[in-house]
């Protein structure tokens, strides 16, 4: 009977690539990935170097993540194998950090298993952020963070920039929370937590992840010319030619180029939209490396988004055209949903308010909770409804009635 490869499949969406990136750069089908995690297919011998090498292992880690325990998928009800996939996740990233620490762990099982119980935990939280639960995350957030922060404090040696990599990562959930909800001064509390526990892993993409949350918190609260000088220092500090490197540089590059839009800087906003875009095709496919999302179609919503900031409805449409939102990855419901509300935003600018409806349906369908909070979304519904014709836009009112909006 065939085993799943969890780990294997964790282990590729943890490094950003999908199925087909992933076949891609290795030269094979897209099939052929599948069936290897699957557990139909057995990678040959000659293609183990370069899969080990995507997938920042030895191979005799590979080994390990081919050749999962049968217990781990024989006989689970469905909720069982979700538990499974999870922990084989994680311990496919514990696997691939000792490995790229340049240690192998002696420690007993019990501490290990600590250490992936948190990983699984700040992978959840992440995920769910990414889905819009927001409410689920926050609610979720102090246990987790307490975990992490003990493992930082009273966990093995050996493995305490790992432990300060997850305090950096559960401190970048924490700051796009507390900004997404419109609170810039958390929001940069968080951020700046989570920069000072990436200096101290001495990690440079969880410095770039810092500073990317640093930018919006600022942008929140309004100071945009200090968000825009961190986005754009740090971007041009991300020299390395790889795909982390080219995922971080364009993300800071995005949101530097909405800052620009929002001072009104064309000029300087098409160009960093346009440096982005370059680095998304060099990447060659969506992907979601440090939960960034960032590839071709992100840089287009980032397009839509900047016509918005420039007051431009038809510049969005146009731009709008031209997406299949469905090409992002997987459980993106906060970046659809960003989608939907600038193209309802520029219908209803146009005042083409059926349409504008349609959009905003379609983002409380992916992301109930973003209708709820955003308040963008809930002055769009507003001004709809003060010049609303029913016979126009039936499904307005019930809308409204459950965004809180309509008295």
């Amino acid at each position: 009977m065939a085993i799943r490869r969890d780990a294997l499949a964790a282990r590729r969406e943890a490094l950003g690539f999908t199925q087909e990136t992933l076949a891609q750069a290795l030269g094979v089908e897209l099939s052929t990935t599948g069936r290897w995690e699957r557990g139909t297919l057995t990678p040959q011998p000659w293609r183990r170097p370069d899969l080990a090498k995507l997938l920042k292992v030895s191979l005799d880690e590979l080994d390990i993540l081919l050749n999962p325990p049968q217990t781990m998928a024989a006989g689970r009800s469905s909720a069982t194998r979700r538990e499974v996939m999870v922990d084989a996740a994680l311990l496919a990233g514990v696997i691939a950090s000792e490995h790229m620490l340049g240690t192998h762990s002696e420690e007993p099982l019990r501490q290990q298993a600590t250490l992936v119980s948190a990983s699984a935990r700040v992978t959840d939280l992440h995920r769910k952020y990414q889905a819009a639960r927001y409410g689920d995350v926050a609610r979720r957030l102090p246990e987790v963070n307490a975990a992490v922060d003990a493992l930082v404090a009273d966990g093995p040696a050996r493995k305490r920039r790992e432990a300060l990599g997850l305090q950096c990562s559960v401190a970048i959930v924490a700051a796009k929370l507390a900004t997404k909800a419109g609170d810039g001064e958390a929001g940069w509390a968080a951020a700046e937590r989570a920069r000072e526990a990436a200096e101290s892993a001495e990690d440079t993409f969880g410095l770039a992840a810092a500073a990317y949350q640093r930018a919006c918190a600022l942008l929140r609260a309004g100071d945009s010319e200090n968000a825009e000088q961190i986005a754009v220092s740090a971007a041009a500090g991300l020299r390395g030619q790889d795909p982390q490197s080219a995922t971080w540089r364009g993300a800071l590059t995005l949101i530097s180029s909405v800052i620009a839009a929002r001072r009104h800087d064309f000029a300087a906003a098409r160009e960093r939209l346009d440096h982005a875009d370059e680095l998304a095709r060099w990447l060659g496919a969506d992907g979601n490396i440090g939960w960034t999302a960032f590839g071709p179609t992100n840089v287009l919503i980032h397009r839509t988004s900047v016509a918005v900031a420039l007051n431009d409805p038809r510049g969005a449409l146009a731009t709008a055209e031209q997406l299949d939102i469905t090409a992002l990855p997987v459980g993106l419901n906060g970046r659809q949903a960003q989608f939907h509300l600038d193209s309802a935003w520029a219908h209803a600018q146009l005042v083409e308010d059926p349409q504008a409806v349609i959009h905003l349906l379609e983002t409380e369908r992916v992301a109930p909770e973003l209708v709820r909070a955003n308040p963008n979304a809930r002055s769009l519904i507003e001004d709809l409804l003060a010049r609303e014709r029913r016979r126009d836009v039936p499904a307005l009112r019930g809308l409204a009635l459950r965004a809180g909006v309509a008295a």
